[in-house]
């Protein structure tokens, strides 16, 4: 089907950095081919360790470069099942079976980057590279939990989460919401505080209500953090990683590091060890159910290039002026595509 394009609704790829997936999904030898921000892509690690991100078309006759049809990797090379042509890390055709090879033939690739165990590639329409780079993050991965989940939606809507005070409280039921930092934008990057206190979902613990201090810290439309630090002395990081798919759906990966588990006094030893490798998987189970909660809205959702608003929304209003940025101004007003037939 056909890109429609209306006043109400949003272009389904926005420049920014997003995630093609964890760095341990993506091991020497192994090579990925997946839709990623509407196009087909192949992923891989050359000689040197390095992550290639590739568009999966070979630019000698355009076979396509995929396990699923015959491509494989030769000593960290990309190797075309067509024709033989042979591609490294970088995209340059370095062999070819029968001929020296073409000094043109190189594949399209991606910008990308691996931050705190994952893999992220920058897409945008600029022939200049990413305009800005995410931060290095934490090199100490911790204790850390990761699931997917595929809905339909948009990064822009998903990532307005993180301002809209209202829903906090209405879907989510938090309780004593307070925002302890004003919203401010710097460039690429979006940040916010609160406390709040709230139960936990999971079955049997009903009855354990937290209280916490969050900061918020969005970078584009595809990469939210949440520092998390609670009265008892939990630290804890919460990822929110959405990226398109083909747009209609997003992949949104959900990811908890623990960094510290509030201190006890029989809290050690065999008990420690257990505790640190269990805690992040109750906590990213309580993410996903939250985010399920609002993945039905979602998918539901139409957008509102001019909602009506309420008195606290002012913090949308301020992200809205802020996921501009990440629209290209000459593709005119924002575009959402309805999928493919």
């Amino acid at each position: 089907m056909e890109a429609t394009r209306t006043s109400e609704s949003l272009d389904p790829f926005p420049d920014g950095w997003y995630l093609i997936g964890p760095s341990d999904d993506i091991r020497a030898g192994k090579l990925i081919e997946k839709t990623w921000m509407g196009e087909e892509i192949v992923v891989w690690r050359g000689a040197d360790g390095a992550v290639c991100v590739a568009d999966a078309f070979c630019p000698h006759l355009g076979a396509h470069l995929g396990p699923s049809t015959g491509g494989q990797l030769r000593d960290g090379n990309l190797v075309c099942p067509f024709h033989g042509f042979e591609y490294d890390a970088t995209g340059r055709c370095v062999a070819t079976p029968t001929a020296p090879p073409p000094r043109s033939a190189r594949l399209k690739c991606y910008e990308s980057t691996e931050a705190a165990g994952f893999v992220f590639a920058y897409h945008g329409r600029s022939a200049d590279g990413a305009p800005w780079q995410l931060p290095d993050f934490s090199s100490t991965r911790y204790f850390r939990a990761t699931r997917r989940l595929r809905f339909r939606g948009h990064p822009q809507t998903t990532s307005e989460n993180s301002v809209d005070r209202a829903h906090l409280g209405h879907v989510h039921g938090y309780a004593k919401l307070e925002q302890t930092a004003p919203t401010e934008v710097d460039g690429p990057v979006l940040k916010s505080a609160y406390s709040f206190t709230r139960p936990m979902l999971s079955r049997g613990l009903g009855w354990v209500t937290i209280s916490v201090d969050i900061s918020i810290r969005v970078w584009g439309l595809g990469v939210s953090t949440v520092e998390i630090r609670s009265e008892g002395g939990l630290l804890a990081r919460q990822w929110v990683l959405a990226t398109p798919v083909d747009g209609e759906l997003i992949d949104m990966w959900l990811a908890v590091d623990v960094k510290q588990l509030p201190p006890r006094w029989w809290f050690k030893g065999v008990v420690a060890w257990i505790g640190y490798r269990l805690a992040p998987w109750l906590f990213v189970n309580e993410l996903v159910r939250e985010v399920l909660k609002d993945a039905e809205i979602w998918a539901q959702q139409r957008y509102r290039a001019r909602p009506v608003l309420a008195a606290p929304d002012r913090d949308i209003v301020r992200f809205r002026r802020y996921s501009e940025q990440f629209y290209a101004p000459e593709s005119g007003p924002p575009v959402r595509s309805v999928g493919r037939g």
